[in-house]
């Protein structure tokens, strides 16, 4: 076919053109959940975010945010639309892979209808990765994955352009793309197996099998030298150059790492004038890779740059050296055992020491401590069941079948593997997007929460345990995406086609799809229970699987030519792919991936800082509580007066050492310790040694103890060392009621209920780093700032604090109030009732619940919590007499908030919202809402009643609520006079109160 190379580029162009205004039209016009919020606020103004850090895509980001003009509240959106740009890239690269590949089962003169179909592939397969639903939710937020996808995608491509053309300038320039990549994430360092793979195919003459295996472990080992050499020992021989420079030669810091990276270039330049002068082609190839490499990695200069201009994020402060080998090394989220480890129940023994750490002190390196290996006394080869946290013990044994004392087997351990890491970890998020997806619900291995569902009734059946209709939960959920396994069932017509007709390129396809999918499962060997769903980290095996797809288009051509024309078969063909998988796909998938309208994670942050006193102190943890906002701060301006401290990070001594500087409107904190006090391997961990205290110790009195250098104040430890310990477990802080009347604390009329002490216990037996920070500033903020704790985190974040917890919004508020010993607590009912009143209704912003087309389990979970505060705020108004403001806050509620019921779980909001209307006499909106509830109740539990005995015990709970739901609102109708709605509901409740009884007791 004439002129089919340039059609080729067209259409690519063509492709990129529609991915790219698909992702703009359903982009997230704000900050979005999770880590966006701080890689827009470090990418605004070039600061450094979490472990192992992202340069390159740092500075993209920052180019792009100049775009908004200097409108900080467009910023969001130009960083966004970069990911719309690289997502839109990635197809068009995607369609030249695919027709290359094609294009190698035909001549070099191929027919026009051989060209057509090679074209149609193309399109079939790049539409299908376009509208897949794991890459899309990457596609449209301000995340790394879509710039790392687009490198994954380039440098595939440029393997079949070095293979068609034998210039090896494109494997120079592949590795310079290596290195670059490693500046946004290493996810393009799995494509090297399947480069070294189409190397070896078009370089021999003869393949074999050994052969292959052989270039396979070649790749392994490339991978390997690139991930742990490069990645990281360059950086710890620059730090080792850099301790003799300065602890040795006297030096300043810097001129040993700088040494080393001269002595690095000149050996590596050497080599190549050496290589060219002998003419070794080989070495200077490698050589040429190597250095190329090198200079895409040098992206990481910008975060050593950074981390000495100390900004306001400036996370692990890797400005040296040893700190950027360990950043790099991601040593925060500790060891995860690969080849040989522990099982779950496994204790430990005793721990071998391995070598030194070293921090950055005033003129030298100063030794932190030891690193060690710690040795236990049950170990299993291809450990998968390792993890001993809260929680993950208990769910092993659920999974497994275990009892309480019975440890894992061998057999258990590959078990687990098997049917979590590999098929809920993973076969279900492809499942996902090739065959259907049950709903946006994380799931943590039941089968109604996040699972794949493919729409063929009796398939699904078979593990729903129901041929009845879907409930609510199900059925009304915008990620309930129905595919039929269609897009499953071409790609895989695509892999037979693809390997009766070319062998090695089915291989190499098969290593990308293999190494960015299972070999990731094997690598990360992820534990139970995970924060988030994971399906992003794969994103580049449903990658290689698009390619599949389009193969498939001429799976069905060549079948179809069988018994029709071959133009027709190709027309047939090219139809058919397209509505099996991109045009279905497209259908299904928008309406839970068109994010054009949603700013609730922006508004919450506002609304979140705006819960908040001027000059506030604010406790977080984790990243939805932190990072959206951290971005309202450093890219918006709002509320800059209050100090976000995430807890997380409190347990680094260079985070303390931030705090005790201003930063933007916030006043440096009221930390007294200095920093040689908490500085790396000083103070990490302090036990508890019971000292006999029977009353409560003063806090000002106990800080200094924990904080003294004598002797006298430590005791000697296993080791022989001596360390700081705490004494007692009873903390207490005496109240001056003048200072918080002067402060504005409390209210002059309200001295009386202020407690002549806070009295509390610590719940664990040690303390660390972080809780000493926050001791520091408990016993010397004196009350001046306002302290806050954030509602969404686990109990454990309050140090024992929970008793003097107040709620003002989205945040608790700690107040020295007296409470009531004998009284069980629930913090969440618990209200600074008149702070929190104007809060609500004069801060408050909840537009962006109604004004999104769709609402993602994040902004569910803010919209069902929004619910219970305002509930037990007028709860609370009702009690103190205000059912005027009371019913403004429900009223509030009921225009603005989410009314959509999405769980069992959520009927007990919406009938504590249907009580408090009947209570207000608003009888309208409470009958109109608990008709909603009961049509909702009354399909989840004729679903649920539908289920096989067994599998309706395993949601006994939800039977109880929904059960609990029915009676209570049976009671409120009664007592509000609405007849009609009362005998409905309770007709209801006895129909399923019988079923329930016969089936299950």
């Amino acid at each position: 076919m004439k002129n089919y190379y340039r059609i080729n580029n067209i259409v690519g162009f063509f492709l990129f053109g529609i991915a790219t205004l698909v992702y703009w039209l359903t982009m997230e016009p704000t900050v979005s959940f999770w880590d966006c919020g701080e890689f827009i606020a470090a990418s605004d103004k070039i600061q450094v975010g979490h472990q192992p850090g992202a340069p390159l895509f740092l500075m993209i980001g920052k180019l792009f945010s100049l775009f908004a003009l200097g409108d900080t509240t467009k910023i969001a959106y130009w960083v966004n639309f970069s990911s719309v740009l690289f997502s839109g890239a990635t197809i068009m690269f995607l369609y030249w892979t695919i027709t290359a590949m094609a294009s190698k089962l035909y001549s070099e003169e191929k027919t026009k209808l051989e060209s057509l179909g090679v074209i149609a592939a193309g399109i079939v397969g790049a539409l299908a990765y376009t509208f897949s639903d794991t890459f899309w939710f990457s596609a449209v937020e301000s995340e790394v994955y879509a710039l790392s996808t687009l490198f994954t995608a380039m440098v595939f491509w440029s393997i079949l352009k070095w293979e068609k053309s034998m210039d090896n300038r494109w494997l120079v320039f592949i590795s310079f793309l290596v290195g670059l990549s490693i500046g946004a994430h290493l996810l393009s360092l799995l494509t090297i197996p399947a480069i070294v793979l189409v190397y070896y195919f078009k370089k021999t003459k003869k393949v074999t099998w050994f052969g292959t295996l052989k270039a396979f472990a070649i790749a392994c080992l490339i991978v390997g030298i690139v991930q742990i050499v490069i990645v990281q020992y360059l950086v710890l021989m620059a730090a080792k150059f850099d301790l003799f420079f300065v602890n040795t030669l006297g030096f300043s810091f810097g001129y040993g790492a700088l040494a080393f990276i001269f002595i690095l270039i000149g050996a590596v330049s050497y080599g190549i004038y050496y290589s060219i002068q002998h003419r070794k082609y080989n070495l200077n190839l490698s050589l040429l890779c190597f250095a190329f490499v090198i200079f895409g990695f040098s992206s990481y200069f910008v975060i050593l740059i950074r981390a000495n201009a100390k900004p306001s994020i400036n996370l692990s402060n890797p400005d040296n050296p040893f700190s950027l080998y360990s950043y790099l090394g991601r040593t925060n989220y500790g060891d995860t055992p690969l080849l040989y480890g522990k099982t779950f129940d496994a204790k430990q023994t005793d721990y071998k020491e391995t070598g030194t750490e070293y921090r950055k002190g005033l003129s030298k390196y100063e030794e932190s401590g030891k690193s060690f290996k710690v040795n236990y006394d049950k170990n299993i080869l291809f450990p998968r069941t390792y993890s001993s946290k809260p929680g993950h013990i208990d769910f092993y044994q659920q999974w497994m079948g275990l009892g309480k004392d019975q440890a894992p087997t061998m057999a258990d351990n590959l078990s687990f593997f098997s049917s979590y890491q590999v098929g809920f970890m993973y076969m279900r998020y492809f499942l996902w997007n090739f065959v259907g997806r049950q709903n946006d619900i994380q799931g943590n291995g039941n089968l109604e929460e996040g699972n794949w569902l493919s729409g063929i009734k009796p398939l699904d059946a078979i593990r729903l345990g129901s041929q009845t209709k879907l409930p609510p939960s199900i059925q009304d959920n915008k990620g309930h995406n129905v595919l039929y396994g269609l897009p499953f069932l071409l790609g895989m017509a695509g892999l037979i086609f693809l390997y009766r007709k070319n062998k090695p390129a089915t291989l190499v396809i098969a290593t990308l799809f293999f190494f960015t999918g299972l070999a990731i499962v094997l690598y990360l060997n992820q534990d139970p229970l995970q924060p988030r769903e994971r399906d992003y980290a794969y994103v580049g095996s449903f990658y290689a699987f698009c390619i599949f797809i389009g193969f498939g288009v001429l799976a069905i051509k060549e079948l179809l030519s069988r018994f029709a024309p071959a133009k027709m078969s190709l027309i047939v063909a090219a139809l058919t792919g397209l509505l099996l998988a991109p045009t279905l796909m497209a259908v299904q998938n928008w309406d839970d991936h068109d994010r054009s309208t949603k700013t609730t994670a922006r508004d919450w942050a506002k609304n979140y800082l705006n819960s908040c006193a001027p000059n506030a102190i604010l406790f977080t943890n984790a990243d939805n509580d932190t990072y959206p906002l951290w971005y309202a701060q450093e890219v918006e301006g709002i509320r800059t007066d209050v100090r976000v401290i995430c807890i997380q990070f409190l347990s680094d001594g260079d985070f303390i050492n931030q705090l005790k500087r201003q930063q933007n409107k916030s006043a440096a904190l009221p930390i007294t310790m200095p920093a040689a006090k908490y500085q790396q391997g000083v103070r990490d961990y302090i036990p508890y040694i019971d000292y006999g205290f029977t009353d409560s110790v003063e806090l000002k009195d106990l800080f200094t103890v924990l904080t003294s250098d004598e002797k006298a104040d430590k005791a000697q430890m296993n080791d022989g060392s001596f360390e700081n310990f705490l004494p007692t477990k009873k903390l207490k802080m005496t109240i001056d009621a003048v200072q918080l009347v002067k402060t504005n604390t409390i209210k002059a009329a309200d001295k009386d209920k202020v407690a002549a002490q806070m009295e509390w216990l610590v719940d664990k037996n040690y303390i660390g780093k972080a809780d000493l920070a926050m001791y520091d500033i408990l016993a010397h903020n004196n009350w001046e700032r306002p302290i806050y704790f954030a509602t969404s985190v686990s109990s454990d974040t309050y140090i024992g604090l929970e008793k003097y917890l107040y709620l003002e919004g989205y945040a608790y508020r700690l107040l020295p109030l007296k409470t009531d010993p004998k009284a069980e607590r629930d913090e969440s009912q618990v209200t600074n009732t008149e702070v929190m009143y104007d809060n609500v209704m004069r801060k408050m912003d909840y537009s962006g619940f109604k004004s999104t087309k769709y609402l993602d389990i994040e902004s569910r979970r803010i919209g069902e919590t929004t619910w219970t505060f305002h509930n037990n705020l007028a709860t609370n108004l009702i009690l103190a007499g205000k059912n005027a403001q009371a019913l403004a806050v429900m009223k509030k509620s009921a225009n603005e908030l989410p009314l959509e019921i999405r769980s069992i779980q959520d009927t007990i909001n919406r009938y504590n919202s249907i009580r408090l209307f009947y209570d207000l006499k608003d009888i309208k909106q409470a009958s109109l809402m608990a008709k909603e509830t009961l049509s909702f109740l009354d399909l989840e539990l004729e679903y649920i009643a539908s289920l096989e005995p067994e599998q309706q015990r395993r949601r006994l709970r939800e039977i109880q609520i929904g059960l609990s739901i029915l009676n209570g609102l049976d009671e409120l109708t009664q007592a509000n006079q609405q007849p009609e709605l009362n005998k409905a509901i309770k007709s209801k409740f006895s129909n399923y109160e019988s079923i329930f009884t016969r089936s299950i007791g």
